[in-house]
Formats: C-alpha cells, sequence, structure tokens
C-alpha cells in the first residue's frame, strides 16, 4: 500500500498544448504535465530548501538568469545589447547564436552526479535519486488516455532548480560568451575579422554540442539559429557558414553529420529573432519589435473602446 501511494506521487498526466503552425507536427505541441498535488508540496518544499543552498554558496554560474530570486529578462537582454552595441561602436562584428528547445531530454544518472558535485550526498543525495526513479507518465488527448509508461529521459521541469543545475556549467564547455534563462541559450562573441569570428564561432560551437551530447540534451536544428551583427554591407549580403555537429562522441568527425544552422537577415522569410520577448533584427534598430507592440497595442485600445462603447 505505501510502495502504491508513492508510486501515485510519481505519476504524470501530460497534456499536449497546442501552440502555433501545423496542427499535425508534433513539435507545434507544448506538453504541460500535470502532476499530484502532494507531490507537487515536497517538490516546492526541497527546491525552496535547494535554492537557498545553492545561493548561500554561490554555486550558480554568473550566466545563468532563468528563474533566480532578483534576475529577470532585463539582465541579460542588457547584458546582450551592451555587448553587440559595443562592438557595432567599435566597428567590429558580434555574432550571436541563439538556441532555442534546446533541451528536450535530461539524464538522470548524469543529473545524480551534478547534484554531488553541488555537494548532495548521503540522505538528501537519496531523496533526489527516489524523486527522480521510478516515474511514470500518460497522454490525455481528446477525451483518451495512453497506456501507462515509464520516463528515463527529461522528468526535470524547464523552469525548475534542478534543470538549472544540470546546463550549469554549459558556459564552461567553450570560449563563447553564454546567456542562460530556462532551456533558451545564447551564444556570441566579437571580432573584427569576418573569416576569422566565423571559424572561431564555428569552433567553438562544436565543443558546445560536444556538451550536450556528452549530457544527453538533443539540439533542435530547426529551432538553432544565428545572427551577425555588422556594419558590413558585404558581410550581409555573404553571411557566413555556422554547422551544427551532431557527430557521435569519440567518433571521427563526419561532415555529412554537419548541419548548417540557419542564419536569420534581411532576406529571411522571418527577419528577426525573439529574445526574452524583444524582437531582434540583424540591424538591431528594433524596427519589427517596434511594429508588433504597436501590433499589440491597436488591438488592446480597439477592445478598451468597444468596452467603453458597450
Amino acid at each position: 500500500m505505501k510502495s502504491q501511494a508513492l508510486l501515485g506521487l510519481k505519476i504524470a498526466k501530460v497534456v499536449p498544448i497546442f501552440k502555433s503552425g501545423d496542427p499535425t507536427l508534433m513539435d507545434n505541441y507544448r506538453p504541460i504535465s500535470l502532476l499530484n498535488n502532494f507531490s507537487k508540496i515536497f517538490e516546492k518544499v526541497m527546491a525552496n530548501r535547494l535554492t537557498s543552498y545553492i545561493e548561500e554558496n554561490n554555486l550558480f554560474s554568473p550566466s545563468q538568469y532563468g528563474f533566480r530570486k532578483s534576475h529577470s529578462t532585463i539582465h541579460p537582454l542588457v547584458q546582450f545589447l551592451n555587448t553587440v552595441s559595443s562592438a557595432l561602436n567599435k566597428k567590429t562584428s558580434c555574432h550571436s547564436n541563439f538556441l532555442r528547445k534546446a533541451f528536450d531530454t535530461v539524464d538522470h544518472k548524469i543529473h545524480l552526479k551534478k547534484l554531488k558535485q553541488f555537494g548532495l550526498e548521503g540522505a538528501d543525495l537519496e531523496w533526489f535519486r527516489s524523486f527522480l526513479s521510478n516515474r511514470k507518465q500518460f497522454v490525455f488527448f481528446d477525451g483518451k488516455c495512453s497506456s501507462l509508461l515509464e520516463i528515463l529521459l527529461g522528468t526535470v521541469p524547464q523552469g525548475s532548480i534542478l534543470f538549472l543545475i544540470y546546463i550549469n556549467d554549459l558556459p564552461l564547455a567553450s570560449s563563447l560568451l553564454s546567456i542562460l534563462f530556462a532551456d533558451d541559450t545564447t551564444l556570441f562573441t566579437s571580432g573584427p575579422d569576418i573569416i576569422e569570428l566565423t571559424n572561431f564561432v564555428n569552433t567553438e560551437f562544436q565543443k558546445v554540442n560536444q556538451f550536450c551530447r556528452e549530457h544527453r540534451l538533443a539540439l533542435h536544428p530547426n529551432k538553432t539559429q544565428f545572427l551577425l551583427f555588422t556594419s558590413s554591407t558585404v558581410a550581409r549580403e555573404n553571411p557566413p557558414k555556422i554547422y551544427m555537429n551532431k557527430n557521435d562522441i569519440g567518433t571521427p568527425c563526419n561532415e555529412s553529420k554537419l548541419v548548417q544552422i540557419p542564419n536569420v537577415n534581411h532576406t529571411s522569410e522571418v527577419p528577426e529573432v525573439k529574445f526574452l520577448g524583444l524582437h531582434i533584427d540583424p540591424l538591431l534598430n528594433f524596427k519589427f519589435h517596434i511594429e508588433k507592440m504597436s501590433k499589440k497595442l491597436a488591438t488592446a485600445f480597439f477592445f478598451m473602446r468597444c468596452g467603453k462603447i458597450c
């Protein structure tokens, strides 16, 4: 009876919520896991204690901004915009890789090692071992339930303290500057020579790819994009090529597994990237952000006027 009660705390009801785009593509759905209320209380208590321990001992990377006390989207935005603006003012170029929907899998064994590196041991570590093990889930869609399956990867919410611990050392994987905010990661650097900058970014980005493979994290090739901020018209018209390395760990480089990631520029179908709520274009003139905000305000004012008339 006791084991059945504990199992009930580890069962998640997954409800797929449609976001946008083609409804027949699974990538366009956001899986929402509904958990037992008692389970969420236990998790919250332990999360608060773990967060206090990590913050008091200053164990988080300074590049980690997401879901931390006294941190918000303003801080990484200011850091990013200052870096890009400074590079453009110096007549140099700034290259930025935007990794979206990057981390959909979390390996439990690796995660326990990370927790141990943070200083957890004994009963504390065993609690997390129990928390991560023997979890199950089923999908509820269109009034029907799937069969119950064991979860082997990805049980850690992307906004949780455990997820932040899992990716905390990603900035150490390469010499690229990093901004981490939940599962959104931005890598950037600047330099005066476009060719040297491109070679440097490709070399360092492969180190990030290797980190992800070692941690069984999956970079989404269609969600990973890059922007080149530059005053050079030639570079804007002929953007560099940046590749994602999907080679297996410890094997020789196979060029057939190098995937070119999309460059966002003025000729793109969507010539801007949404970065923590801010729509950024390669010219950094905020044209698209202003247009989108103007449309939202116009819609809001319209409904406000309609409300007064009614």
